[in-house]
Order: C-alpha cells, then sequence, then structure tokens
C-alpha cells in the first residue's frame, strides 16, 4: 500500500509521520516550498509527543503529478477552503480505485470534490470520502519537526455514496483503525466541530488576538459567555438536523467518544479535555478559523436552513461579522446548497417539499445516488 500526503501542515506533517511509522511508503506533497525545505533536507520528519523519532518519507515534492503517481491511497490534509482548486489540480493525475480521504471534509467535502473531479473526468472511477475531524491534534514545529499531542480513540468517516464506506473500511482499517464508518453521510458532514468552535471563539477574542495578547484559545478564550453562545449555536444545528430527521448532534457526546472527557455543558468540557489546554490562540486574526471554517462549515449549515426555511440568527451574524472583519464574502465564496446542486437531491433523499432553484447551468448526475 503506497500513499500520498497532501499538505505539510501540522496535520499533513502528523500523518506522513505516522505512515512512515508503520513502515508504509509515503509521498508528501506541498504547493509551497517552504513547509517542505527542511523536510526535503533532512530526508522524513521528526515527530515528538504520541510518536517520537526520525521517519523517512519515499518522495517530498512540490510536483503533484509525481507525488500522486502509483499511490493506492491520497490523504488530502489542506484546509477545506482548498478543497476545490486541489481537486481540479488533482483531477489530470489521478486512475481509477485510488482513494481519496479528505482528513477532515468538514461539510460536504465529498461532495464539492466530487464535483470538480467529474467534471474533468467524467468516467474515472475513484472513492472519495471525508473524516469529520482529523485523527491528530498537533501542531507543526521548526524546520521538520511536528508534534503531536494525541491520536484520537474514534474518528468517523464516509463517502457521499455510503454503499462505499465497507470497502473504503476494508482498505483503511489495517492502519487507521481508529476511523469508523458512519451509517449516514449526512448525520457526519452535518456534524461538523470546527464550525461549531473556531469561528466564534476567535470573532469574539478578535480584540485580543489583534493586539498580539497571548492566552490560551479554548482555556482562556472560551469562556462562560462566549460558551453560551456555542451552547446556541449548537441548537440552531440541532433544529435543522431534526428537520430532516437526523440525530442530535452533541458536542459533550462527541468530546467523550473522541478524547474520552465530558462535562455538563460545553464550556465545562473544554476545560476537561486535557490536548485542548495547551493551544494558543492565533498570532493574527485572519486565520483558517475564519477562511476555512465559515465558509465550509457556517455557510453550508446556514444555506441549508434558509433551505428549509429555518432560521438560524446566531449563525447567520457570525457568519456576517467575519466577512466584515476579514473583508471576504463568504456567502459568495461558501458551499452553498445552491453552488453544490444539492437542493433535488436533498428533497428526494428526505422527502421535503420546499423549493429552491439549482443553480444555473449543474448537473446532479456526478454524486451517482
Amino acid at each position: 500500500m503506497k500513499f500520498c500526503v497532501i499538505g505539510a501542515g501540522s496535520g499533513g506533517r502528523a500523518v506522513a509521520a505516522y505512515l512512515s511509522s508503520l513502515n508504509y511508503p509515503v509521498n508528501l506533497y506541498n504547493r509551497s516550498p517552504s513547509r517542505i525545505k527542511h523536510i526535503k533536507n533532512s530526508g522524513g520528519i521528526r515527530a515528538e509527543g504520541a510518536i517520537y523519532g526520525f521517519y523517512p518519507l519515499a518522495k517530498i515534492t512540490q510536483n503533484l503529478e509525481k507525488a500522486v503517481k502509483n499511490t493506492d491511497i491520497l490523504m488530502v490534509v489542506v484546509p477545506a477552503s482548498a478543497h476545490k482548486e486541489m481537486a481540479k489540480k488533482l483531477a489530470p493525475f489521478l486512475t481509477d480505485d485510488q482513494i481519496i480521504l479528505l482528513n477532515p471534509g468538514r461539510t460536504f467535502g465529498s461532495v464539492e470534490v466530487s464535483k470538480y473531479i467529474k467534471q474533468q473526468r467524467k468516467n474515472l472511477k475513484v472513492y472519495i470520502a471525508e473524516t469529520q475531524t482529523l485523527l491528530f491534534t498537533s501542531r507543526s514545529l521548526e524546520k521538520d519537526m511536528v508534534r503531536i499531542h494525541k491520536i484520537k480513540d474514534s474518528v468517523k468517516f464516509s463517502s457521499f455514496r455510503v454503499n462505499e464506506n465497507p470497502y473504503i473500511h476494508k482498505k483503511l482499517k489495517a492502519f487507521f483503525p481508529q476511523l469508523i464508518p458512519a451509517k449516514n453521510y449526512f448525520q457526519l458532514t452535518l456534524n461538523n466541530i470546527g464550525m461549531l468552535l473556531h469561528p466564534s471563539v476567535a470573532l469574539l477574542n478578535s480584540g485580543a488576538i489583534e493586539t498580539g495578547l497571548n492566552f490560551k484559545f479554548y482555556g482562556e478564550g472560551a469562556s462562560k459567555s462566549i460558551c453560551k453562545i456555542l451552547e446556541k449555536l449548537q441548537t440552531e444545528i440541532n433544529q435543522i438536523l431534526k428537520k430532516i430527521g437526523l440525530r442530535r448532534f452533541d458536542f459533550c457526546s462527541w468530546a467523550k467518544q473522541v478524547y474520552g472527557e465530558s462535562g455538563k455543558n460545553i464550556y465545562d468540557t473544554l476545560q476537561k479535555i486535557s490536548v485542548y489546554k495547551g493551544i494558543d490562540a492565533p498570532s493574527e486574526l485572519k486565520t483558517r478559523y475564519f477562511t476555512e471554517d465559515v465558509p465550509t462549515g457556517l455557510v453550508p449549515l446556514a444555506s441549508l436552513g434558509r433551505f428549509l426555511k429555518i432560521d438560524t440568527p446566531t449563525i447567520d451574524s457570525i457568519i456576517h461579522l467575519s466577512n466584515l472583519i476579514c473583508d471576504i464574502d463568504f456567502w459568495e465564496e461558501g458551499r452553498t446548497i445552491e453552488a453544490l446542486s444539492l437542493s433535488r437531491i436533498l428533497k428526494n433523499r428526505f422527502n421535503l417539499e420546499t423549493q429552491i432553484p439549482e443553480a444555473v447551468g449543474e448537473r446532479q448526475e456526478f454524486l451517482f445516488i
């Protein structure tokens, strides 16, 4: 089994080091030279924490075609906001039966990647799935290093075509026993942890972040008052899930499953998760907490809410203020029901009567329902 890891940030480094520690050949790709310069010079990644040591890589390159060639599984570990462009660039180099796993997919990641690959390679047979969250809690360090704080106990994954999950699981379980196939794609993709935690905590600490105040993002930034807003976000998410007949989302239950820690509410639970205690706030305001988690998390949820005629005032407020702070129209850039051509599929899947037009020129066939 040969792997290609796309992305050399903290998550990509953790995935590559972990797979190398199991003696699998791993190619590492990164678009810019800065993140792989020292890894290329040393020939691998130095890890500390949950795994420790130097782990060599088969190939370290900026050439996507060389990275992907003759590999079986592609681990895409880039911000979800880059999935669209990555899919467009990957499409020419893919071969039948390869597995693409988005780590994580955020919301509707598999749908978006499938769409743009099928636009170029309509008859290509690849398996595209997404995890709910990254398996590793990690931080990149200087030069060729990564610190893996924790390998999570259990993380769910799914393809949009859930009938493919058993095949993908069979291929993954030898080296990723922590990855568990979900029974319902929508249940997984709409339970996006990043969109719940990141934008709101970052937004409501924006003054401190912008002035360079050093604080712990969860331990100090996720105060009791801010966590009340997270609870309200969770309530709005659950109104959407209820409308389409899916199970209620509960952050505390998720934390118990993934980290073995849980409390009576979101604040209490965040304070108990040990690996969260050491995570610093970002050093600049315009980070992926906004540029990833808003367009690929909150926007698709709010869009789905509008489609279902459910008010989401808290989610809408976070999106609006994020637009102003980042000077980006996340509604324009984000994953909406219209942009992904999901309205007809949703109506058929959940027996909905609501009417919303498809995006002009979009078609449904790429999903192969």
